[in-house]
Parts: C-alpha cells; structure tokens; sequence
C-alpha cells in the first residue's frame, strides 16, 4: 500500500516540474446541475497534461546508473510527453512505443523533447511486447504508464493540491483509463479527506473498470471503440487493487455525447481539452440528481487535442 507518508515525499519530489494547476469555479456546471463544481485544470501543466506527475516521481527516483541507460515507455500519448520531457530535462535518451492510431499531436509532441517513437499496432498487447522487447535489448529502464506504485504516488498529488484549498469536498471525480490517476486521488482522499467521496468516470466503449469494480475482478482485456483516446487502455493491477478498496463508485460516459460534450465545453468555458476529459462530465449529467447541493472537484486531464483531426 502506498502510504500518507509516498504522497507528501512525492508532491516535495515533483514540485518545479510540475506545476500546481488552477482551481476554478464554473457558474455554467453550477447552474446546470444546482451545486458546486470546482476543476482541476491539469491542461496547463507543462506538456499539457496531468501526467508529468507520475513520470517525474518515478524519473527522479532512479538511480544515475540507472538514468544513463535511457528510458523506453508505451503510452497512447500525454505519458509518452511526460517520459519525453523528463528525458530532456535529465538529459537522456528515450524511447517511446506509441500505437499506430494515435493523436498525432501526441505524437508529435513527444517527438519535441527528443524521443525516438515506435509505432505499433493498436493493441495493448502490442504495445507492452514492443516496449518490454525494446527495454531488454537496449537496457533502458521502463516507466509504466499507470502499473507502478510509483506512478500512482505522483498522480496523487493532483488530489492533494485540491484537497489543501478544499477540505470539504463531497466528491472528486476523474477519468478512469489506466486507473493511476482515480488510484492515486483515491489514496489521496482516503488520507486527507475522508469525508470525500471519490469517482471514476468511464466511456461505455471502455468499460473494463466499470466491470471489474461491479465484479471484484480485474478485466485484463478491452475493446476500446472510444473516441476518448486517452482512455483507450485496460486498468492496471497495482490501480485496480487500491481502486475496488477505496473510491465511491465507477460512473459510465455515453459514447455519442462525448464529442458533443467536448464541444459545449469549449464554447462555455474557453478552455480547450481532450475528450477524456470530458468523460466525467458526461457521465455526471446522467447522474445530476445525485450532485444536487454537492460540492465536487473534477480533474481535467489534458488539453493535447489534434485540430487537424477534429471529431
């Protein structure tokens, strides 16, 4: 179990490279759903999105032996661009597995902070094999996109910072992908906030989590037809077993409102995010009688979204 004491050692790590993000009120979610609704806006890290975090606390905790051999990750993409950026500022090499279809802005910035990207097909099998072949012939160390206890004591600082300005809160919900970031603000809410309730939000194209909570069994495969590209991945072992103990409930998206809810989102607000992000937003308004009155934090994730190709 990753305790009290890995999450303040992380947030102490990863402070100056990552950066503690805004937390704004939004009078249109208010007004739709009669609460409070404060976000989380992790857009503005430095490469974009939230998970500069997790990279950071595992990155700064290896070794200059370990450093000099480089680092391979796999990732659909806002993890690719944090191992990236860690490996300039560290100044070593990286290797990124990225499946075939993408975000090409993703890809592209990843390709910005100096990484060698490998294509691969579109399966997390594929991408696993890729990087795991690559990690043993090269000796570069691999840093798991979500799978690592590590990792979920960096995302959990995003949670910690909400709690420090609100202590209060009825719910924090989060997109559900890989499951380090609901794992971590979980763990987050369990040692700060206990009062808190905590969410995972979910695409019904990628329901995996939503299944294995419902189950008590961890679903190891998925068909991801999602259109929410950072969520097209299976939840992790190490994610999985702090998330059955410790969250509230697992809320599920409804594909053909995502798009749209994106959109009405970038009209509203003037904030430009990706359509993992507005997953838990979706599947709040499904579940609006339950936000009445409530205080809630929602964690926007990433704002990487490729205008070339717009859905």
């Amino acid at each position: 179990m990753i305790s009290k004491l890995d999450i303040q050692q992380a947030s102490s790590r990863v402070r100056g490279i990552s950066v503690k993000t805004p937390l704004i009120g939004n009078t249109f979610l208010n007004d739709l759903w009669d609460c409070e609704v404060l976000l989380k806006c992790e857009q503005f890290q430095s490469i974009g999105a939230f998970k500069i975090r997790g990279a950071a606390n595992f990155a700064l905790q290896l070794k200059p032996e370990e450093l000099s051999r480089g680092l391979v990750t796999h990732s659909s993409g806002n993890h690719a661009q944090a191992v990236s950026y860690m490996a300039y500022i560290m100044k070593v090499k990286a290797v990124i597995v990225m499946p075939k279809n993408s975000n090409q802005q993703k890809i592209k910035n990843a390709r910005k902070w100096g990484a060698e990207i490998v294509l691969c097909e579109p399966t997390i099998e594929s991408r696993i094999e890729t990087a795991n072949a690559i990690a043993k012939e090269s000796g570069c160390i691999m840093i798991p996109p979500f799978d690592h206890e590590w990792i979920v004591a960096g995302q959990s600082t995003a949670a910690m910072e909400i709690i420090a300005e609100h202590n209060d809160l009825d719910y924090i919900i989060t997109p559900l992908g890989g499951g380090g970031l609901l794992a971590g603000t979980s763990l987050s809410a369990r040692y700060f906030s206990p009062n808190t309730k905590v969410i995972g939000a979910e695409p019904e194209e990628a329901a995996d989590g939503y299944e294995g909570f419902s189950s008590d069994e961890r679903v190891t495969t998925v068909n991801a037809n999602t259109v929410a590209d950072g969520l097209r991945t299976t939840v992790g072992e190490i994610p999985f077993e702090i998330i059955k103990s410790n969250i509230h409930d697992i809320w599920l998206a409804q594909e053909d409102q995502i798009v749209e809810w994106m959109y009405r989102f970038w009209n509203e607000t003037k904030m430009i995010v990706e359509p993992s992000c507005v997953v838990p937003l979706v599947a709040m308004h499904a579940q609006k009688e339950k936000l009445k009155g409530k205080k809630i934090a929602v964690i926007i994730t990433g704002g990487n979204v490729d205008f070339n190709a717009l859905p």
